[in-house]
């Protein structure tokens, strides 16, 4: 019964028949203030009840008071339970601001949690994660995982290697879905995404505003290799008039991905078995 009612809330995510969705965080607040496009709440009027969008993430605060303007009513809840302000000497510890019961409350589908790893604060964020998902279970609500990795890495093989290592830790501590950066350029979400997508939805960060082509191109891509979809919140809420793009992402999105069962030749100058030999050293170097 508990998975079933899981499953059902993460369907929610991704409707239709490709099970794909677009969902809009806009949890930006509490970490930078009032960016540009959200100096308001009622201004996500403007693209929050566009079709293309499946869910938007928010903190507690706001996704009441988007309630409280009635524009939650087609869309699925995420709320962000975790959070630290810009204001911070350290930013990227991340403290838990809400629980899952209140988040049940205010109508959530799902609760999400950003865990960036800065090279000290691996401890904190396993812990946070592992209890939030056993909190979340007990209620039968997804747990959608945003991570990021804060180490600065000259060699793009170590970079990929940490990313994909920081997946598969979202994985093993059970979280439903994982919300993750682009690499540069997104051509390498090819190896990002493998031997994750097929067993946890995973959705592609929208990243900083940039021209329409760029982000349908990371729609293009991502969607290729098995992602479920995007999550884009300047790509959306910071332009004039969304709804063009939001069409065309859809479009995109609906489309079958060809690329997530087979193994993906890593692309660039390194080959497949290279790309595996930087993964194994890197593990070795850090055991």
């Amino acid at each position: 019964m508990s998975y079933f009612g899981k499953r059902l809330r993460l369907g929610r995510l991704t409707p239709g028949a490709h099970r794909t969705g677009l969902i809009v965080p806009i949890d930006h607040g509490l970490t930078l203030g009032p960016v540009p496009g959200l100096e308001s709440i009622s201004t996500c009027h403007r693209w929050i009840t566009h079709p293309a969008v499946t869910g938007v993430i928010a903190h507690k605060g706001v996704i009441e008071r988007l309630g409280n303007l009635e524009l939650l009513e087609n869309i699925a809840v995420v709320v962000h339970v975790n959070g630290m302000s810009g204001l911070s000497p350290r930013p990227d510890d991340k403290e838990r601001l809400t629980s899952v019961e209140s988040a049940v409350r205010l109508g959530a589908d799902a609760v999400s949690i950003q865990i960036n790893f800065d090279g000290e604060n691996d401890a904190q964020n396993l812990i946070a994660l592992g209890e939030l998902v056993d909190e979340a279970q007990k209620l039968a609500i997804p747990v959608l995982t945003m991570v990021y990795d804060k180490v600065a890495c000259e060699d793009p093989g170590v970079a990929m290697a940490r990313l994909r290592h920081l997946m598969r830790i979202c994985v093993e501590l059970g979280s439903d879905a994982i919300k993750v950066g682009a690499p540069e350029p997104p051509e390498h979400l090819a190896e990002l995404l493998h031997g994750v997508v097929e067993h946890t939805p995973v959705f592609v960060a929208g990243g900083a505003r940039c021209e329409d082509e760029r982000v349908l191109e990371l729609a293009r891509v991502a969607r290729h290799w098995g992602a479920r979809g995007l999550c884009m919140g300047r790509n959306v809420f910071q332009r004039k008039d969304p709804g063009p793009l939001l069409t065309a992402v859809a479009r995109v999105l609906a489309t079958q991905a060809c690329g997530s069962t087979g193994s993906p030749t890593v692309v660039g100058e390194d080959s497949k078995t290279e790309a595996r030999e930087r993964r194994v050293q890197h593990d070795a170097a850090t055991m």
